[in-house]
């Protein structure tokens, strides 16, 4: 009988002592880690009153390439550039800047999972093509769509 008094307790013991594990959040740095390749890009051009000027859909594929400190770019011309990339935060939005020979851009991560990401940023003074003449945009917004490779 003394048996079946034993039999709850372990049960009950082998049930408490089980905690699931707590699993951290992957940081953006460690999201980005990887090779990542453009799916689309949306260009669009505005003058200074806000009005939409100019649209542009470039299908070129660029290559990101992330490791802990450079970011490897290569475009579909085969070029490559290497620049060093940091992480920011400005009022609760998440900021990838990318520095190369002293400049610096800043992307807006609007949105990454574990296969996809999107960047955006704003280009002051953006020039664009119409037809054959080159104009000048007030500024334009361009936004990357990518999938991990």
């Amino acid at each position: 009988m003394r048996k079946l008094y034993l039999l709850p307790a372990l049960l009950f013991l082998l049930l408490t002592s089980c905690q699931e594990e707590e699993v951290s959040p992957l940081t953006l740095r460690d999201q980005l880690k990887g090779t990542w390749v453009t799916v689309a890009q949306e260009q669009r051009y505005y003058d200074a009153a806000g009005q939409l000027v100019h649209e542009a859909t470039p299908k070129a594929k660029t290559v990101f390439d992330f490791n802990e400190a450079n970011l490897t770019t290569t475009y579909s011309t085969g070029t490559a550039t290497i620049c060093t990339y940091t992480f920011l935060e400005r009022e609760g939005k998440d900021y990838l800047r990318f520095t190369h020979n002293g400049r610096m851009q800043d992307f807006e991560v609007t949105s990454i999972t574990g296969s996809g990401m999107r960047w955006q940023f704003r280009l002051e003074k953006a020039p664009y093509k119409a037809g054959a003449m080159l104009k000048e945009a007030d500024h334009a917004t361009i936004t990357l769509s990518l999938t991990r490779q």
